[in-house]
């Protein structure tokens, strides 16, 4: 019995290093499996995926008179499309005032029977653009000064933005034209009968 144990025992630390490296591996293609399962499961739940591509806003002008019709142009340069949500009576996109170094988001509201007649969401197909205004929300840039328009999006980490200035309305004073009177002297000619001989 003690010749078979002794045998038993030269196998097993024979094979015992065989053994290590076989469940080793075992082990190291388990965790492999499972983790790409944990990754691909990840990725079914994840909806922060990041498009590929970027906004592109635009003025139709650098400067403005105070009461001209200010808009602005949203390009998609995505190759999927966006959805624009009408925030009404907000305005489309957020506007910011630049004062004493800092910019300072400004509000307004447009009246409740604009809204009534609005879209609720806009769908920019890839590469497309829209233009809108802010006729609506004229108050916004009742005063002289500088002007940001930034357009956010969720799933975006870039910041589609358009600055601008307004400017005061020039007022073209008109007088009354001036009417000089100048003296003028015309001379008379009095004829003079002489007396005698003499001229």
């Amino acid at each position: 019995m003690s010749d078979k144990y002794n045998a038993y025992q030269d196998y097993f630390k024979r094979n015992q290093r065989k053994r290590l490296v076989n469940w080793s591996i075992f082990y190291a293609a388990v965790a492999i499996l499972f983790i790409i399962f944990f990754v691909r499961q990840i990725n079914k739940v994840n909806t922060l995926n990041f498009a590929s591509g970027q906004l592109g806003l635009s003025m139709s002008k650098i400067k403005y008179t105070v009461g001209d019709s200010i808009s602005f142009t949203l390009t998609n340069n995505f190759s999927v499309p966006i959805t624009l949500v009408d925030k009404c009576p907000k305005p489309w996109l957020h506007v910011y005032s630049y004062n004493n170094g800092s910019w300072n988001q400004i509000s307004a509201n447009a009246a409740a029977s604009y809204c009534q007649s609005q879209p609720s969401n806009l769908v920019l197909k890839p590469h497309d653009s829209i233009t809108k205004n802010y006729d609506q929300w004229s108050s916004l840039f009742s005063n002289p000064g500088i002007y940001r328009v930034v357009a956010f999006a969720e799933n975006y980490n870039g910041l589609a933005y358009a600055d601008f200035q307004v400017v005061a309305k020039i007022v073209n004073v008109q007088t009354a034209p001036v009417i000089i009177y100048k003296p003028v002297y015309t001379p008379i000619y009095i004829p003079v009968q002489s007396s005698g001989g003499d001229n």
